[in-house]
């Protein structure tokens, strides 16, 4: 029998037993890393819509161009960072589902400046009303809408260089996010806390999916015309249509609120609250607000740490942002706007205040935002020097270093209001678009006459013939009548066709202030203006 050998020197020489952890350190190591680099494979190997390329493609990067990326300088130069000076369009849509899918209901002009790491925003409200090249006037949130129709994927480009001509900025990056997609990214990076700065209700917060609810009406009334209404002479008269399932109550309290993706979007596109939150320009401040508060969720610890949610990120980002941003300079921003502080954003919304270079008016029973004397010249100038702190126009000193072309003497103005008398759509537009060539006139206002039947150009002189030139350079570039009635005009030296308003007929009444002519426009106006 062999008898097991004993080796009673071991201890000596091996006082320490052999330990497997260091092995087991090193897989387990191993296997965390080989994990944590899949995960990030997943949440960077993603594809950005490039819409610019008119191709449809698209970017992918895959795992080991990532790491390369972290590790390796990439092709992540930006345009405009040569001018110091690199601007974006952010644009939201309503998207599949949605009345009016490719409306943008959101503007958002951008700036960065590299050397500083300043960054400004400046929101276009959606009812300003600018010539679109093959559709007239219209309100500036069909932009996108029409480019779509034409091209589908070609929105966020056109855009983006229609905005830039208008403002007079190059625009190098645009991003178009729709309401799915800004719900979801919200939702997958927890919530945001935003500081609501006036509580306000909503009482008709339209409820997605129940545009067209007919709320349990019967067909007779929601086919009912007003005189169906009023009738009673027949039985009964019918009920009017109560479409209150459309809508639901918001009410947002002042302070701090943790806000879900659903509520963040009610928050931004509720139209009708109370306390002043229920214009366009409100919701524009509520926006920038929103915006800035998933920056700093988004680069905050939980997330920016937690690999779950940035695969959820760039996830939803997939499936719902357009860009022409390539996959290394969105890394490249991310790094930019890490450190960057909420209150050291510049923000800027146009209204139609006073100081705002655009003014309200109605055409054709729409409301509409329009620039000051046809002049889009203020906004370019506020596009131009965004980065300065004034919350109305822009600094009088900046202006100055403008680069514009050498000021003439300023001329008297005079002040003309031009009312559409006809059933043609955008013709008192488009005639305030004309007149801008004459220096000498100002538009202060555009709008619809109290009656649509005009068929001859009519010029009314409020200033009792004390601007007899001006009146006759009105009469003939409109090729126009000059009315003549009591309180109207007093003036031997024109001699007009006269038009005759007898004492019983109601006069036309400009609805400006301080008017000098009123123009209603008739039929007549069609080959003048529309030429």
């Amino acid at each position: 029998m062999d008898h097991p050998k004993i080796d009673f020197l071991k201890e000596k020489y091996e006082l320490v037993k052999p330990d497997e952890k260091p092995f087991l350190f090193f897989r387990k190591t191993l296997i965390a890393s080989f994990l944590i680099l899949a995960i990030a494979g997943a949440a960077f190997s993603f594809h950005v819509r490039a819409t610019s390329d008119g191709h449809g493609g698209a970017t992918e990067l895959s795992l080991f161009s990532i790491i390369r990326n972290f590790i390796l300088p990439g092709d992540d130069a930006l345009d405009g960072e040569s001018d110091d000076r690199v601007n974006f369009l952010l644009t939201g849509v309503g998207g599949t589902g949605h009345e009016g899918a490719q409306l943008t209901d959101t503007i958002l002009f951008a700036s960065y400046r590299p050397s500083t790491k300043k960054l400004a925003f400046l929101s276009l409200p959606r009812d300003m009303t600018v010539p679109i090249p093959g559709h007239g006037y219209q309100k500036v949130n069909h932009v996108n809408a029409y480019a779509e129709a034409e091209k589908t994927g070609s929105g966020g480009e056109v855009t983006a260089q229609f905005i830039g001509n208008t403002i007079k900025q190059p625009v190098q990056y645009y991003m178009r996010v729709d309401f799915g997609g800004f719900q979801e990214l919200i939702d997958t990076v927890g919530g945001v806390d935003v500081t609501v700065d006036h509580a306000f209700t909503d009482a008709a917060y339209p409820i997605i999916g129940k545009e067209n609810d007919t709320c349990g009406n019967s067909k007779a009334s929601m086919n009912a015309t007003a005189a169906d209404l009023l009738n009673t002479s027949s039985g009964p008269a019918i009920p009017p249509p109560d479409y209150a399932c459309r809508f639901e109550v918001l009410t947002f309290k002042e302070g701090v609120t943790h806000m879900d993706g659903k509520t963040a979007l009610a928050f931004v596109r509720s139209r009708h609250g109370n306390n002043g939150e229920g214009s366009d320009f409100a919701r524009s401040h509520r926006q920038q607000k929103i915006m800035l508060a998933v920056k700093d969720k988004v680069f905050s610890a939980s997330t920016f740490l937690n690999p779950v949610r940035i695969t959820g990120i760039f996830d939803t980002l997939q499936k719902n942002i357009s860009t022409n941003l390539s996959v290394s300079q969105l890394m490249r921003l991310a790094k930019e706007f890490k450190d960057l502080k909420s209150d050291e954003v510049v923000s800027h919304v146009i209204d139609d205040s006073p100081n705002s270079p655009l003014y309200a008016t109605m055409l054709n029973g729409a409301y509409v935002l329009l620039p000051k004397n046809d002049d889009w010249t203020t906004l370019q100038q506020m596009a131009q020097y965004i980065y300065t702190s004034e919350p109305k126009g822009v600094e009088q000193t900046k202006l100055a270093e403008a680069p514009t072309h050498t000021q003439k003497p300023t001329a008297p103005v005079v002040r003309v209001e031009i009312q559409n008398g006809t059933t043609v759509t955008g013709l008192g537009v488009r005639a305030s678009q004309l007149l801008i060539t004459h220096e000498e006139f100002n538009v202060i206002k555009v709008g619809n006459a109290v009656t649509r039947d005009y068929t001859h150009t009519v010029i009314y002189d409020l200033t009792n013939g004390a601007k007899a030139d001006e009146l006759q350079a009105l009469k003939t570039f409109f090729q126009a009548d000059i009315a003549s009635a009591s309180g109207w005009m007093k003036n031997d030296q024109v001699i007009p066709e006269q038009v005759a308003v007898t004492p019983d007929e109601p006069k036309p009444l400009p609805t400006g202030s301080k008017v000098d002519f009123l123009v209603i426009l008739g039929q007549s106006a069609r080959d003048v203006v529309m030429k």
